[in-house]
């Protein structure tokens, strides 16, 4: 018997994502998650023995890298399927894989030193709720670093936010001053925040690249030679384009750093 779930919730979004998307860990493969992961890692800079949650670890190879670093992490995602890959490929005593929901997270208050995430907040219905959540679980002068969807790019057309949300069901696309706002609201402190994909060769890189998604499952192949040459040749061209990210106003991605007083 098939089960079914609400179409907002976390579990059917990653059911519905995962013939899409290429796994995180294949940031190099990637180009849309290279840079992102890069300085998400960096930001988190997991250190030894502290407790740090992942929130949608997927098949968790980010999870594993950071463990990896001494950390003791605890990591979450609502798909089954991914739950028990990672359970099964990563045996780490410092790695704990849990299928659950983020807006109902049972951790004692100021649990965590630290909390990531990448690109996920954009999937829930109610991402405050979320938010206020980990801000609870995270020790005082404790750090959330996560990455969000954002498509602010000037060239990006509404029509193509549109199919974007549609296509991977995403419930909403942040700004600096949207996510600082709702940051503010649950009692954390924004302390840097930064685009990523800026310039226009992203724009057009990820135009071709959801094509390539968008292709049915006979042309898988095709979709990973595709992807095979943006993550080679094209990302090192992208990483020429995308020098000044730092300083750009818009991007296709957020990535943000914030502390709990």
């Amino acid at each position: 018997m098939e089960t079914s779930f609400p179409s907002g919730s976390l579990q059917y979004i990653k059911i519905k994502l995962s013939g899409l998307r290429l796994s995180l860990f294949g940031s190099q493969r990637n180009f849309r998650r290279a840079e992102e992961c890069k300085i998400i890692l960096r930001w988190l800079n997991p250190q030894p023995g502290e407790k740090i949650l992942d929130v949608g670890c997927g098949e968790g190879y980010l999870s594993e890298k950071i463990a990896s670093c001494g950390a003791l992490v605890k990591a979450i995602d609502l798909n089954p399927k991914a739950i028990a890959s990672a359970r099964n490929r990563v045996k780490n005593e410092r790695l704990e894989f849990r299928e659950l929901d983020a807006a109902e997270l049972d951790y004692p208050e100021a649990f965590f030193d630290k909390i990531v995430s990448f690109c996920v907040i954009e999937h829930f219905v109610d991402d405050e709720k979320v938010l206020f959540q980990l801000a609870r679980m995270l020790k005082p002068g404790g750090r959330l670093v996560f990455s969000a969807d954002s498509l602010s790019n000037p060239g990006i057309t509404d029509n193509e936010r549109e199919r974007h949300r549609r296509r991977y069901a995403v419930k909403s696309f942040y700004t600096k001053e949207k996510i600082v706002e709702k940051l503010q609201k649950v009692g954390l402190k924004t302390e840097r925040c930064r685009y990523v994909l800026t310039s226009r060769l992203a724009v057009a890189m990820s135009r071709f690249s959801w094509k390539l998604d968008d292709l049915p499952p006979a042309l898988a192949p095709v979709r990973l030679a595709g992807y095979a040459v943006l993550g080679t040749a094209g990302l090192l061209l992208l990483r020429l384009a995308e020098r000044r990210a730092a300083e750009s106003k818009h991007g296709l991605t957020l990535l943000v750093e914030a502390s709990k007083p």
